[in-house]
């Protein structure tokens, strides 16, 4: 069972962005570092709206993408290919916490995370 845990939003001013979406949509809790800016409602409920830091002048081009979270993240993800969805890459950050990155039929990046 899948859900959506973030709605990420790529962006040059992370911080200005979720100025903008924070305050059209009233979420009061924030969360800040270098390159990303969280915004959520007072119970911190999913989901939640994450801004990523991209170089303005990236060939990547600014977009917006899912954060999925799995009660067991390699059954989803084996579940999704099988759904044509395509596998990019994981990613395990800092904390620990591991993102696989993939992609639907149509191209569009979507992340599948653990609890």
């Amino acid at each position: 069972m899948l859900f959506i845990r973030n709605v990420t939003f790529m962006s040059a001013d992370p911080a200005g962005l979720a100025d903008f979406w924070a305050a059209a949509l009233g979420l009061t809790e924030r969360r800040d570092d270098a390159d990303e800016t969280l915004v959520a409602d007072a119970e911190w409920s999913y989901p939640r709206l994450t801004f990523q830091r991209v170089d303005a002048s990236s060939a990547r081009p600014r977009t917006l993408h899912l954060d999925l979270t799995a009660d067991d993240r390699q059954a989803e993800v084996d579940r999704l290919r099988r759904l044509g969805a395509r596998e990019d890459r994981s990613v395990t950050v800092g904390d620990g916490w591991t993102w696989t990155v993939m992609t639907d039929p149509d191209g569009n990046e979507f992340c599948v995370t653990d609890p």
